[in-house]
């Protein structure tokens, strides 16, 4: 096997062809990752997560496996996340998400959270995350960049659609906003790049194993049963 990616909404619209070998797989949550490593593939690229219908990975999985030789990459959304937060320990960040949050330019979570539909459904994602609302934002005249991110950062993931963000610059400046790319996606930019990572050779690096506290002996013997 040569490598293991969790993704779900992130690739949502890609048309970039997963490299051969490559295994996708659902959104990760607690102990996904570990169990993967458990079938040592050459590396473990996670995108999207579990965080509202189930614990989320956790760090110490994710230490785990880099620990036993197995890299794990991060990027667009809950990868970005804990690469951000593990890469002095060895996880591998990519992409423009995971350097803002490494550099703080980004530091709430729900920046990436977006609503989307069930693996079984695609994942399709049902709302729009706050990275990519400044990402199609960008070029937009600065007195509308910022009225438009005011609106975006005070409505709650769940609610963030384009629809409502129009609806809602229009109540707040009198005014439309201007046309967008709302199918453009940083998020999705970012999981492609990640998928080209993994088709690149990739050298484990250096990780101490995480102590073996008894949440992991836990989850040890959960995923084993």
């Amino acid at each position: 096997m040569s490598a293991i990616l969790f993704a779900g909404p992130s690739l949502w619209g890609s048309r970039r062809p997963l490299s051969r070998g490559l295994v996708l797989r659902p959104p990760a949550g607690c102990g996904d990752v570990l169990r993967a490593a458990a079938e040592r593939p050459a590396a473990i690229g996670l995108v999207d997560g579990v965080f509202e219908s189930g614990p989320s990975v956790w760090h110490k999985e994710i230490l785990a496996a880099i620990a036993v030789g197995v890299p794990v990459l991060g990027a667009a959304s809950l990868g970005a996340l804990r690469a951000a937060e593990l890469d002095r320990f060895g996880m591998i960040g990519v992409g423009a998400i995971y350097a803002a949050y490494r550099d703080g330019r980004w530091t709430r979570d729900d920046a990436v959270m977006v609503s989307h539909a069930p693996p079984a459904l695609g994942s399709r994602p049902l709302t729009v995350a706050l990275v990519d609302v400044a990402a199609a934002v960008a070029a937009a005249p600065p007195a509308d960049r910022a009225a438009l991110m005011r609106i975006a950062a005070a409505m709650n993931f769940r609610d963030r659609t384009w629809p409502a963000l129009r609806a809602r610059f229009a109540a707040a400046t009198g005014r439309p906003l201007a046309p967008l790319d709302e199918q453009a996606s940083l998020k999705r930019r970012d999981a492609e790049a990640l998928i080209d990572r993994l088709a690149m050779p990739i050298a484990p690096p250096p990780c101490r194993p995480p102590p073996e506290t008894v949440f992991l002996r836990g989850l040890r013997r959960r995923i084993s049963s």
